[in-house]
């Protein structure tokens, strides 16, 4: 009866531990009554892994349920891919199989035992967990939060995945191979202790990995702040220099229509003025969505690819309540616009239809902002500065942000 009280006890703990664990490096979904009893849930499945590998008599077979059970786990009550879930799994299961081990090398080279003992059926079992316990708060404070493994590469998750598998690995290896020679014991021990801190290095590593990636968006978004300002003040210029332009013609019309007045043809001088107006309707604002950066931005890529030849069409919606802000703004319209220009320039040169198709709307609580364009050839997408500022501005509001691209047309969608 004290062995399965002391079992219900371990596996208590060991569900406390395994969501302590992912709750310090995964983000929780919000899956309302289910997240609640996700507890229970992780007790019985873990319990039952537990029972089926013993029944089975393996202990690979075990540790691959019970790290089976804890990717499933990522996967339904976390948001994470496949790849976190692995390493994390297998990183947490590294820790608690390490811990244990450690403390009962301890026991044996204090007491001077032969053999590994079944750690079931000695009540110091949950002792061991303590350890184990202890080892995730420390890491809790080494942890500073930062969740956003976006940054990391697939080649990058294999290269940390192989220090948790390499540790499992060695674990089961001492496991089957334990010598009860004094020597081999001691060597065991300083083994499973380097592991353990090789472990927690790989931790801070990849913290550090992340704290890198992040200052180096921040400078890049920086660089881009400068870029804007500065091409704010060229796209100023330029705006003085077409208004001084169509100054001197709008001047040279309306001496026209005062000649044709004077000469008594009102017909002609009414249709010259119309023409006269309409021109200044386009060039004062081909846009409007009730925010005057947006306003501004579009209008001034508007102009700036009709010189070129290219041409705009706009289906837009109210954007007073954007919650992004100035720069931001400019960082999400100007770099895919001026990339979608960029593109456009070199079909019109080919003495092909030019257009851009624009679409900033606010649906369902959602921005969303697409551009799709025509190419000369297929264009081989890769995230330069710019695309990447966009990339870290979607992040930053939780959105999603997608380029794609053929032999005919590129599409950039950003939805926040």
């Amino acid at each position: 009866m004290g062995l399965w009280i002391l079992s219900f006890c371990i596996i208590a703990i060991e569900a406390w531990g395994i969501i302590y664990f992912f709750d310090t490096f995964l983000k929780k979904k919000d899956m309302g009554r289910l997240g609640k009893c996700r507890y229970i849930v992780l007790y019985f499945v873990s319990g039952a892994a537990a029972v089926l590998g013993g029944q089975l008599g393996l202990m690979g077979i075990k540790v691959l349920l019970i790290v089976l059970v804890s990717i499933a786990f990522c996967a339904v009550f976390y948001k994470t891919d496949w790849k976190q879930g692995i390493f994390f799994s297998m990183l947490n299961y590294s820790l608690l199989f390490l811990t244990e081990l450690f403390s009962l090398l301890v026991e044996n080279v204090l007491a001077s035992r032969d053999k590994l003992y079944a750690l079931e059926h000695d009540f110091l079992y949950i002792p061991m967990k303590m350890v184990w316990i202890f080892l995730l708060f420390m890491i809790r404070r080494i942890w500073k939060g930062k969740k956003n493994y976006k940054e990391l590469s697939c080649k990058e998750w294999v290269k940390f995945s192989m220090i948790p598998l390499l540790t499992v690995a060695s674990m089961l290896l001492m496991y089957f191979c334990y010598s009860g020679e004094r020597t081999v014991q001691t060597a065991y021990l300083f083994l499973s202790a380097g592991l353990i801190f090789i472990n927690i290095f790989v931790i801070e590593l990849m913290q550090g990995i992340l704290e890198k990636e992040e200052l180096l968006r921040e400078s890049a978004l920086a660089g881009q702040k400068k870029e804007s300002q500065l091409a704010h003040y060229r796209d100023m210029q330029a705006v003085y220099e077409r208004q001084g332009r169509k100054m001197h013609d709008y001047k040279n019309q309306i001496r026209t229509m005062q000649v044709l007045l004077k000469k008594g043809d009102t017909q002609a001088a009414a249709a010259l003025a119309e023409r006269l107006t309409e021109s200044i309707s386009v060039e004062m604002a081909a846009v409007s969505t009730n925010h005057p950066v947006v306003d501004a931005v579009l209008n001034q890529k508007f102009h700036a690819a009709r010189e070129q030849g290219v041409s705009m069409t706009f289906r837009v919606g109210d954007m007073g309540g954007l919650r992004l802000n100035e720069e931001e703004t400019v960082i999400l319209l100007s770099n895919l616009l001026d990339n979608a220009i960029h593109e456009c320039v070199k079909v019109a040169r080919q003495g092909r239809n030019a257009v851009i198709h624009v679409k900033l709307v606010q649906e369902g609580g959602k921005l969303i902002f697409s551009v799709r364009n025509p190419v000369a050839e297929k264009v081989e997408v890769t995230e330069g500065t710019g695309l990447s500022n966009v990339k870290a501005v979607a992040d930053k509001y939780g959105g999603d942000f997608a380029v794609s691209c053929d032999a005919e047309k590129l599409q950039a969608v950003v939805m926040l």
